[in-house]
């Protein structure tokens, strides 16, 4: 008989796999960190279960405590997935608008499932001409609105305990202590490039940190959708602007370590339709049923490996299953 564990005990050492068809013969190997295969769904549940466990041991979130979060994305189900099964609530505050034509309702529902409560914030009931803000300082604000209203609840009640998963290092460090070590074992230390989405700038900074330790000249690629300008919202300071407007101190972004370190080598900008063409080709000619961030991380990783000499080994990541973007369907959109 197994000797029975906790389900959080199964978040991490997820399969590496090879691709075999859509790489088109390049000469170069390009593999795969199955990180759908988290029992969360996603990737998200391994900075989720970090951010949870690192803030339990400072005692900033104790017992009867309440986790808050600003999320689109998979982050909201990863922390209300940890959360149910530490027994914490879970709150996430979303935009009532978007600044795209994505929809996370899937994602919502995957939250809810798991027992969160999910706030909508209109912006146009806390800024003036909010429908006149464009591209970056639109999204910016969108992103700042909502980390206020996290921060003012940690700042009211003890007992709320704001992940911020755009700026919680524990979110890095869940990546360089344990996606990056798998990635160098399941390698067997032989790895030229590493290539994911910006996103947080969790993954792809804490799985460079790592393998760079290993491997001074890794290539690594950031890969940036076309709709989410987060790494322009960041590079500009449009976000801290928009956060000081709001009344919220000053925040260290995870995306300012990674642009202060120059951890990317190169940054590539992957359009939705390239993205959801790839992640049909990943379904359809290597199984792996998977999301719009991954069809990009492959793109992307395509792309490095016509630069690279035969022979050479490039790892990236397929970060979520593709039943979490069923109400876009058939219009998918790429976002993080």
């Amino acid at each position: 008989m197994t000797k029975a564990v906790s389900i959080l005990d199964h978040i991490g050492n997820t399969p590496l796999l090879k691709l075999n068809h859509v790489v088109d013969s390049l000469g170069v190997d390009i593999y795969v960190k199955c990180e759908f295969t988290n029992p969360g769904g996603s990737i998200k549940d391994r900075m989720a279960l970090s951010m949870i466990e690192e803030a339990e041991k400072r005692g900033e979130l104790k017992p009867g405590g309440t986790i808050v979060d600003q999320s689109t994305g998979n982050t909201g189900p990863a922390l209300a997935f940890v959360g149910a099964v530490k027994g914490y609530d879970v709150r996430l505050f979303l935009p009532a608008q978007l600044s795209s034509s994505y929809d996370p309702a899937d994602r919502i529902r995957i939250a809810q499932l798991y027992g969160c409560t999910v706030t909508s914030i209109d912006l146009n009931e806390h800024i003036e001409d909010a429908d006149q803000l464009q591209g970056v300082e639109r999204a910016a604000t969108f992103v700042a609105i909502r980390m206020k209203h996290c921060y003012d609840l940690q700042q009211s009640d003890p007992l709320h305990w704001w992940a911020n998963q755009l700026c919680n290092v524990d979110n890095t460090r869940a990546h360089r202590e344990h996606t990056g070590r798998e990635i160098l074992d399941q390698m067997d230390g032989a790895i030229d490039g590493w290539v994911a989405s910006v996103g947080t700038g969790g993954t792809l900074l804490g799985v460079a940190q790592t393998l760079k330790e290993e491997h001074p000249d890794l290539r690594v690629t950031g890969v940036v959708p076309t709709d989410d300008p987060r790494i322009e919202w960041v590079r500009s300071r449009a976000v801290h602007r928009a956060l000081a407007k709001f009344g919220v101190p000053e925040l260290r972004f995870l995306i300012e370590d990674l642009l202060d370190g120059n951890v990317m080598d190169n940054e590539v900008t992957v359009g939705n339709a390239e993205a959801k063409r790839m992640a049909d080709r990943l379904c359809r000619e290597e199984g792996l049923y998977c999301g719009m961030s991954s069809g990009a991380n492959v793109c992307a990783a395509i792309e490095m490996a016509k630069t690279m000499k035969k022979g050479s080994r490039i790892v990236t990541v397929v970060v979520d299953r593709r039943d979490r973007y069923f109400a876009e369907y058939p219009n998918e959109h790429y976002v993080v």
